[in-house]
């Protein structure tokens, strides 16, 4: 009877190992598909006066770093201080006074805080893409809704087939609008680099080697059948 109760549990253990196996193998032929809904954390260029970026303020040309900003939080679910983004962006060289951020001030700054960012250029099916798996897409602006000459601002989800929210860290009561998604792609500024005027941010992931992770189910089912052999014997 005991060796007939160990068999069982052997066996239970055995049929768990199959099912992990295959939900494994589901998540993996899964992934593509999935979307997920981001938490927006919102800062305002106005919400700093005084507050100095290189010899201009926070509020007259901080909106690279404070787009960023909104990215890290609304990613990470951390608050950041805008100030000591943009202290960081002028230090680094991403600003100069009078001309204002470098389309470089999106990547450096993301990757100082440990993002992810990926230009998309113009793309409307690689922004929208970003948008749908959950993923903020800074936005450089040329002259249009936003603004008469550049302006960073962030593109939090879409809404509709072709409506998106944007977080336009100059303004809250663009920030309360939706937005065309194909228009805010034609009022993309003109000759931006750096991989711009869109990029996508996101949260650097740790990898999961799943040929690893399939080749441990497959010594785990192996070694079952012979220590049911054993129980029995």
């Amino acid at each position: 009877m005991r060796i007939l109760k160990k068999a069982g549990r052997l066996l239970a253990a055995f049929s768990f190992t199959i099912l992990m196996a295959s939900q494994t193998t589901g998540v993996m032929a899964g992934q593509n598909q999935y979307t997920s809904s981001l938490k927006v954390v919102y800062y305002n260029q106005a919400d700093y006066p005084g507050e100095k970026i290189g010899g201009s303020t926070i509020q007259a040309a901080g909106c690279g770093p404070t787009s960023v900003a909104v990215c890290y939080s609304s990613l990470t679910g951390k608050k950041v201080s805008v100030p000591k983004m943009c202290k960081q962006a002028y230090e680094n060289g991403w600003y100069y006074t009078g001309q204002g951020c470098t389309h470089d001030v999106v990547p450096g700054l993301s990757k100082m805080y440990g993002l992810n960012c990926d230009g998309l250029g113009y793309s409307y099916k690689a922004v929208k893409k970003a948008l749908l798996a959950g993923h903020p897409v800074v936005a450089l602006m040329g002259p249009g809704d936003f603004t008469n000459k550049g302006h960073f601002v962030v593109l939090t989800r879409m809404v509709g087939k072709d409506q998106v929210k944007v977080a336009d860290v100059g303004s809250r009561a663009n920030t309360y609008k939706t937005w065309s998604l194909k228009k805010i792609i034609r009022q993309g500024k003109e000759g931006a680099d750096a991989g711009g005027p869109f990029w996508e941010i996101s949260k650097k992931e740790k990898k999961i080697n799943y040929k690893e992770e399939v080749r441990k189910s497959h010594s785990r089912l192996d070694a079952v059948p012979l220590a049911i052999k054993k129980a029995i014997q």
